[in-house]
Parts: structure tokens; C-alpha cells; sequence
């Protein structure tokens, strides 16, 4: 019986936690996201320390309590729009694969999707001493190119962090002002 059990309480333990998320708008409400109720939105303060030696630094950033998880959100001022992100897929990409050139590539490529076009890359580095996962949306939002970047440093939980990550990404949305504006 006990055998049983076990099995369900995992996956009813999986389910609840999963369900376990807030909602957050970004960039004058023009994006949506859940995000799990263990990541803690980072302060001014904190994310200024940070993160503050970088060109342009997140405007959002969240964190769990060990800080090897994490979410970004960071808008560039270079333009964006729908019929450009084929174009800037493909110099990031290369930027980001001569950075990285002992990355593992997961995915790297352009989506249509949420009305717009949307640069993915995730890739995974290890290396002796270091480990990284990371998994980053491009995409056009008020005419900008904005990254959500997720990154985890801890290879042992990569696989429960990676799935809720991916499910955060789905629950992206975009407002509906934004979506008409990217087609004028």
C-alpha cells in the first residue's frame, strides 16, 4: 500500500508546488509573468549591488533564498519590433556562442509566438568548478529589446529548476496594446 502511496504524494506534492506562483507586470504592464513563490523580488539596493557593474543592468531581478536561481528582466534601448528579431536572433546568437564556446546548446532559435516574434537560447556550461543554466527570451516590448534571462548555478536541482522555468515562460503574456502596436 505504502508503495503506492509514495508515487502520488510525490506527484501531489510537484502539482501543489507548481501551483505555487505570483503574478508580476513589467515595463508599464505591457508583460506578464508567474513567477514560483520561492524566488524573492530583489530590492533597489540589492539589485543595484548586484548587478550594477553591468552596461545595462536588470530593471527586475528575483532570487531564491540560496541565490543559484535566478530571473531577469532587462531592457535594452535597442529598437525591437516584430520584423527585426530574425535579425537580432542571429547577432546574439553569435555573440553569445563566441562568449560561450564551451556551451552545450539546447535551443537557439526565433518563435512566433504571443504576437510577436521571440529569440530563445538555452545552453548549459560546465566546467570544473563552475556550472550554469541558462535559458533567455529576446523579445520586442514598447519597441525595445527586453531579455528574460533565467539562470540556475546548481547543477544538482537543474532538472526541478529548468521545468519551472520553462513553465514561468509559458505563462508570459503580453498586453493586447502591445501586440496591435508591433503591426502598425
Amino acid at each position: 500500500m505504502m508503495k503506492l502511496l509514495y508515487p502520488i504524494l510525490f506527484l501531489f506534492s510537484f502539482v501543489v508546488q507548481a501551483a505555487e506562483t505570483n503574478s508580476y507586470t513589467f515595463f508599464q504592464n505591457q508583460l506578464a509573468i508567474n513567477l514560483p513563490t520561492e524566488l524573492k523580488q530583489l530590492s533597489q539596493s540589492v539589485l543595484h549591488k548586484r548587478y550594477g557593474k553591468q552596461k545595462t543592468p536588470p530593471a527586475f531581478a528575483f532570487s531564491n533564498k540560496e541565490q543559484n536561481v535566478s530571473f531577469t528582466f532587462t531592457q535594452y534601448q535597442t529598437p525591437a519590433d516584430t520584423k527585426s528579431m530574425n535579425k537580432i536572433h542571429k547577432s546574439i546568437s553569435n555573440m553569445l556562442r563566441k562568449a560561450s564556446g564551451k556551451a552545450k546548446w539546447k535551443k537557439d532559435k526565433v518563435y512566433s509566438r504571443l504576437g510577436t516574434k521571440i529569440a530563445v537560447y538555452e545552453y548549459e556550461i560546465k566546467t570544473v568548478g563552475k556550472y550554469q543554466y541558462t535559458i533567455t527570451y529576446a523579445l520586442p516590448i514598447n519597441g525595445l529589446l527586453t531579455f528574460i534571462s533565467f539562470v540556475t548555478t546548481d547543477n544538482k536541482y537543474k532538472k526541478k529548476w529548468i521545468n519551472v522555468a520553462r513553465d514561468s515562460m509559458n505563462t508570459i503574456q503580453l498586453s493586447v496594446a502591445e501586440n496591435l502596436e508591433q503591426y502598425k
